[in-house]
């Protein structure tokens, strides 16, 4: 029986059929598992979801690009590694600047084109021509979204200036937030040191990115970025067993995500 389409984002349908071993379901190339003939099984693939936190105010407009370029490599290792995806955006400005505002509303969504048109469409802020912008809030924000229970949290912060730091804001306040939203925390910004420990602390990775970059340069290291997040969001499920905490307690002091890798 051929899986309906409806199923194919979200777990495999598979029936079992007499072959030269009797009744088997293929769990993937390697593995087979004993089925009656003629049943239908529901197999639920591991949950991933992920949110960009993405500066759209003017400097970034290269780096939005560079991301939906890379949208087809994430979506092709996240399938690759037979994961249960969702990717969502939290588009953000300055609030300090009037009209600039972060935008909480985009809704999770679960094919290629979908992804590539929600990131393509996020409202593009303007800044003000300030140094900062409002990332902290913006991280928190993204927190607050609707996560499927059981799904491995990743936050991508993607920003080319530092954050607005208050009384209110602070960077310990995120650190704090991702610790025990059991989130895993990527940050493509400025070499500062809060945004780095955002990364280093929750299992994820940071990478630096300036106001002024070649194309080609921003497309390589998001492509890289991408990849990574797919690796690290499908050894969550291998090595923790889904828990980002017991992820983070194994690969302490190790750069790479132990699991399998994308090919």
């Amino acid at each position: 029986m051929t899986p309906r389409p409806e199923m194919a984002t979200h777990s495999r349908l598979a029936v079992a059929k007499e072959n030269q071993q009797g009744s088997a379901l293929v769990l993937n190339e390697a593995e087979l598992a004993s089925l009656g003939a003629g049943n239908e099984h529901r197999i639920e693939r591991p949950r991933v979801d992920i949110c960009f936190t993405f500066d759209t105010t003017g400097s970034m407009e290269d780096k939005i690009d560079g991301l939906v370029q890379s949208t087809v490599h994430l979506v092709h290792d996240l399938d690759v590694l037979g994961l249960d995806w969702r990717v969502t955006t939290v588009p953000f400005g300055d609030l300090t600047v009037p009209w600039d505002r972060i935008d909480g509303t985009c809704p999770f969504v679960a094919t290629r084109t979908a992804a590539e048109t929600q990131l393509r469409s996020m409202p593009r802020y303007s800044g003000g021509g300030n140094e900062g912008e409002s990332a902290i809030e913006a991280m928190h924000v993204a927190l607050r979204k609707s996560y499927r229970s059981g799904a491995v949290k990743i936050l991508v912060l993607i920003t080319d200036e530092p954050a607005h730091l208050s009384a209110q804001a602070t960077p310990e306040s995120v650190s704090h937030a991702l610790r025990r939203a059991e989130a895993v925390c990527f940050v493509a910004s400025p070499d500062l040191a809060y945004y780095r420990r955002w990364a280093a602390d929750n299992g994820g990775r940071w990478i630096r990115i300036g106001r002024i970059m070649e194309t080609a340069a921003v497309l390589e290291l998001l492509r890289s970025l991408v990849r990574r997040v797919a690796q690290v969001a499908n050894s969550v499920h291998e090595v923790g067993g889904g828990s980002v905490q017991r992820y983070r307690e194994l690969t302490r002091g190790s750069d790479a995500p132990i699991g399998r890798a994308v090919s």
